[in-house]
């Protein structure tokens, strides 16, 4: 399942391109990403997915929470470094989040560790941040135990479920400018 992710990102990834060119982010000379395309001109650069020759994963967050982890999660965030990526899915608005260099996937993880700390805390199943939503009280999550792309209200849990798993959801995104 975990290439079916990675091919469905990189599908993602050149949809999105082909909506609008390349894609402009705010440039910051102190964060830079190998997914930069330079020169960057009035604020902005230009982006392109960037692959990773050696893919992250999130065999540290695992050993650190002492529990399994489902594997599309270092699939989706561990092979790419990008911008973030604004889509539709079924009507619903939201931003799917990427690493943009090797500090941010740090950071994210860390995140992830928060977010899963919060949710034990609230007693509430396992799962992980894959995009924000206009709504900034709702998130899409992937299910730790199913696979299932899930949307969560923000403390609360589970609203529904969007897709059976990552990959599925991905093919069906529609990339928005």
């Amino acid at each position: 399942m975990q290439d079916q992710v990675v091919m469905a990102l990189a599908d993602l990834f050149e949809r999105y391109r082909r909506l609008g060119g390349i894609p402009l982010v705010a440039y910051d000379a102190d964060f830079p990403s190998p997914a930069e395309l330079l020169p960057a001109q009035g604020g902005r650069v230009g982006w392109q997915p960037w692959r990773r020759p050696e893919p992250g994963d999130f065999n540290n967050i695992a050993a650190a929470l002492k529990m399994p982890l489902h594997a599309d999660i270092s699939a989706f965030f561990g092979h790419y470094y990008a911008g973030n990526v604004p889509g539709c899915f079924k009507g619903l608005f939201l931003t799917l989040l990427q690493p943009w260099n090797q500090q941010d996937f740090e950071r994210l993880q860390q995140n992830q560790i928060g977010h899963q700390l919060m949710l034990q805390k609230l007693k509430l199943p396992a799962s992980w941040f894959l995009a924000s939503c206009r709504d900034e009280q709702r998130l899409v999550t992937l299910d730790n135990s199913s696979g299932e792309v899930l949307l969560e209200r923000l403390g609360q849990g589970r609203i529904g479920v969007l897709a059976p798993n990552l990959a599925h959801f991905l093919r069906r995104l529609e990339p928005c400018g």
